[in-house]
């Protein structure tokens, strides 16, 4: 289990050092995930119901756009900022959200960014910076305006409430404000750099309750609670988009955490506990707060639709191009995919799928222009392959089995045809493997480790297979080569 102040975490400082002293564009980062929404089969007469609505809905707003391009200010207008009219904008999800948005459950939290509420009491009395007016950099709301919000998200999806609480979780007050920015890419750099499909990382843990360390992660009840690591940046960055949705900051979040749903991501990355929901540890009485059935990538979706309503699409063009043009400045490797996958992506899902896009596209080619070079072309490849760092083999002493001494001089023989500079070989097995089709046997084979010199001159072995296939009557032929293994190690002397 992982306590807050262990996990490795960049500092504040450097944080913003990189934040504040690089151009503009270089402060966005992130990937959409193709998002999979389950769809629900109604009976005939409701589908064709909704699609009587739709249609109504649709002939509705064309009618709305129309009129307003008869206003010549008002279309610069609309052009400028994300929302035109609440018409549109409940037509947007009706027609192109997610099937969270049409489900209307979440209408509250997806309209949220609109209300303007007050802090409570008690959430006065518990946080300082629930009164406080000044405007975190990067957002266009208050800290007053965003923590007072916090207070009305949905308790489905944020389920540590009341949120002044959980202050490690909200990442709460300006000495905590780049947080999630850390541990965000102290993790996706190491995923970055992976091998497709390496298994060797450490899984991803949990942080649960402990009265010293985390001594938050506790319900309203009572219940000890615990929450996946990567939850310290996914929760926040959630929460902070939802209340201020249209500014930078929020844009960037929103891009990390599409990063981190990538086929490229989730195809190392691995959770010691699986779900979010349930028992988290049960020798530690542990508990996950959510609910069956809700995941923190249901609050991600959320945001990728309420990103095409509310956010401007200036906004997301801008940070498109950033993107793009960090891939070119960008000095890491891993950086370079970050920010190449975050163009595409965002391109492809967010701008394109933005409410205001048809009426605009014309203006977005330049984004088209980098999409085309970047989307899974041969220079994606090699910018992909250039980051992943192959991990150190382990050391380990060759162990002889009991057929080394019989079988060792034909094998090295072999092994020197097949691998260049071999240098000698440690037969591993104790017994012939004899396999079979059905219950004839088709060859004995034995593992071998071949010792080599890799390029920097160590001492280094690979498993290999030998055979000799069966002849019948009991007979076997000469040893040959059969196939090669998956194992690399560095030989101890």
């Amino acid at each position: 289990m992982v306590k807050i102040n262990r996990i490795t975490v960049l500092s504040t400082a450097i944080v913003l050092a990189l934040v504040l002293a690089t151009p503009a564009r270089a402060q966005f980062g992130g990937i959409l995930k193709k998002a999979k929404d389950a769809v629900k089969e109604k009976a005939k007469e409701k589908v064709e119901e909704a699609k009587e609505k739709v249609v109504n809905k649709a002939a509705n707003a064309i009618d709305n756009i129309a009129e307003k391009d008869k206003d010549k200010a008002a279309d610069k207008a609309a052009d400028k900022t994300a929302g035109n009219t609440e018409e549109s904008v409940d037509t947007y999800f009706f027609i192109n959200g997610s099937n969270l948005s049409k489900s209307g459950q979440y209408n509250k939290l997806i309209s949220l960014y609109k209300q303007n509420f007050e802090p409570s009491k008690e959430a006065l009395a518990h946080e300082s910076f629930a009164n406080n007016e000044s405007v975190p950099s990067g957002y266009s709301k208050s800290y007053k305006q965003m923590y007072a919000a916090y207070e009305h998200l949905d308790p489905k999806l944020f389920p540590l409430q009341p949120y002044y609480k959980y202050p490690a979780f909200y990442a709460l007050g300006k000495d905590r404000l780049f947080n999630p920015l850390a541990y965000y890419l102290d993790m996706i750099k190491m995923f970055l750099t992976a091998p497709m499909g390496y298994e060797g990382y450490e899984k991803l843990g949990i942080v649960g309750y402990n009265a010293t360390k985390n001594p938050e992660l506790v319900s309203a009840d009572g219940q000890k609670l615990a929450m996946q690591v990567d939850e310290l940046f996914r929760y926040p960055m959630a929460a902070r988009f939802f209340a201020d949705p249209n500014c930078k900051s929020s844009v960037w979040a929103l891009g990390m955490l599409l990063a981190y749903e990538s086929t490229r991501v989730t195809a190392v990355r691995e959770y010691a506990v699986s779900g979010n929901t349930g028992v988290a540890d049960a020798k530690a009485g542990l508990m996950f707060p959510y609910a069956a059935g809700v995941s923190p990538y249901d609050r991600e979706v959320l945001m990728r639709d309420v990103a095409c309503v509310a956010v401007d699409i200036n906004l997301i063009a801008t940070t498109v191009n950033d993107f793009y043009e960090m891939v070119e400045t960008s000095k890491e490797p891993h950086l370079k995919v970050l920010y190449m996958l975050a163009g595409n992506e965002m391109y492809k899902h967010i701008l394109t799928h933005h409410k205001d896009y048809e009426r605009n596209k014309g203006k977005f080619n330049s984004q088209l222009m980098a999409y085309t070079r970047y989307n899974n072309t041969p220079e994606y490849a090699e910018i992909v392959n250039a980051a992943v760092v192959t991990p150190e083999p382990p050391t380990m002493a060759l162990k002889a089995g009991a057929m080394d001494r019989q079988l060792n001089a034909q094998v090295l023989s072999i092994a020197r045809q097949k691998v260049p500079g071999a240098l000698r070989v440690v037969v591993i097995n104790e017994a012939w493997k004899v396999h079979y089709n059905g219950s004839v046997p088709t060859d004995r084979a034995v593992r071998a480790w071949v010792v080599y010199r890799n390029k920097k001159g160590k001492l280094e072995a690979h498993d290999y297979s030998f055979c000799q296939d069966y002849q019948g009557g009991g007979k076997y032929g000469a040893m040959r080569y059969k196939g090669v293994g998956l194992q690399t190690v560095y030989v101890k002397q």
